[in-house]
């Protein structure tokens, strides 16, 4: 299993607050964004019920000795700016000024 934060940008409905994250706990970055759209609660997303999450970020791994590895949100809502450093990470593409429901991963330059 994987660690990934699944962002969306602003909180509460507001863009120019701080973003609302997630830590969770999947095995691949879509099953991260489908945890948190299945089990967050709607009063922290202008009350959409499946919330588009707007990037993810691939934190680490799982390292847990427990037997109980099963995905699930870990840690969240929080609120606070989110930054990347330096880890994996996924856009939703946009189309004109629409978000999509597709993915495009983050390439950085060498």
């Amino acid at each position: 299993m994987k660690l990934y934060e699944v962002i969306f940008w602003g909180s509460r409905g507001n863009g120019d607050a701080e973003d609302t994250i997630y830590f969770v706990r999947a095995p691949d970055f879509r099953a991260a964004v489908d945890e948190v759209s299945t089990n967050a609660s709607p009063s922290y997303h202008g009350g959409e019920r499946f919330p588009l999450a707007h990037v993810v970020y691939e934190v680490g791994s799982d390292a847990s000795l427990s037997g109980e590895s099963r995905q699930q949100i870990l840690r969240g809502p929080y609120f606070q700016h989110a930054y990347n450093h330096g880890w994996r990470a996924w856009h939703r593409k946009i189309e004109g000024s629409d978000y999509t429901r597709d993915w495009e991963e983050e390439t950085h330059a060498a």
